[in-house]
């Protein structure tokens, strides 16, 4: 039985801008520093997570989310502070104990969106499905599961909207597409789990196995 991940309609503007801001404006760090923009960027979704009850799957809650301004950003990684992580975590535990920390976002930035389509820039890399159950295990090894978020965006050469819409193929229950004013934005969910092996070792492991529903995107954009 699929996971199922619900991501809260106020965390999707949060996502949504922290990709675009990465993207389209110049980062420096200091006022005479090189620049540079197209960056990936990194964070933490926060919420709460439902075991499976009965015929009911098991569920993860994003109810927030915050962004790694520590990570170190390149147009084509991102590689975040594990001690900034942790120390977030333990902040959440001791002062916000009725949210915890279930899963993580990043951007994929594009230039174009033949770029986009060429490389599948919507899907996770073969770096994200190594990194995430390390990660997992790293900072969360009492989670059974942690969501992860990839947001690819890239520019369009006209202005233009389209409604959001889901991915193709078997990548429909798992994510989202949409267009708004220059840009192009994909929204694609992973899960990371926590296996026994055959010798009762602990094994995290990255899987597909979640159905991802975000219930207010497309009223969100529907009238623009």
């Amino acid at each position: 039985m699929d996971t199922k991940l619900i991501i809260e309609d106020h965390v999707i503007p949060q996502l949504f801008t922290t990709a675009i801001e990465a993207y389209e404006f110049e980062h420096k760090t200091h006022a005479r520093g090189k620049s540079n923009s197209e960056l990936e960027t990194f964070g933490l979704l926060w919420g709460y997570s439902i075991p499976q009850k009965g015929n009911l799957p098991s569920r993860i809650i994003s109810t927030m989310a915050t962004v790694e301004t520590s990570a170190l950003r390149h147009q084509d990684w991102v590689k975040p502070n594990v001690e900034s992580l942790s120390t977030k975590k333990r902040f959440f535990e001791k002062y916000y104990p009725n949210v915890e920390l279930v899963g993580t976002f990043h951007s994929h930035p594009y230039a174009s969106l033949d770029e986009v389509n060429e490389n599948k820039g919507w899907r996770a890399s073969d770096a994200d499905e190594e990194f995430w159950p390390r990660l997992h295990k790293l900072l969360c090894p009492e989670h059974g599961q942690m969501a992860h978020l990839v947001v690819t965006i890239s520019s369009l050469n006209n202005k233009g909207w389209a409604y959001p819409s889901r991915l193709k193929g078997s990548e429909e229950k798992r994510g989202y597409v949409l267009s708004a004013e220059y840009r192009k934005l994909w929204l694609n969910s992973y899960l990371t789990t926590l296996n026994k092996d055959s010798d009762d070792e602990l094994e995290f492991e990255f899987s597909t196995n979640l159905t991802m529903n975000i219930p207010s995107l497309e009223n969100s954009f529907w009238d623009i």
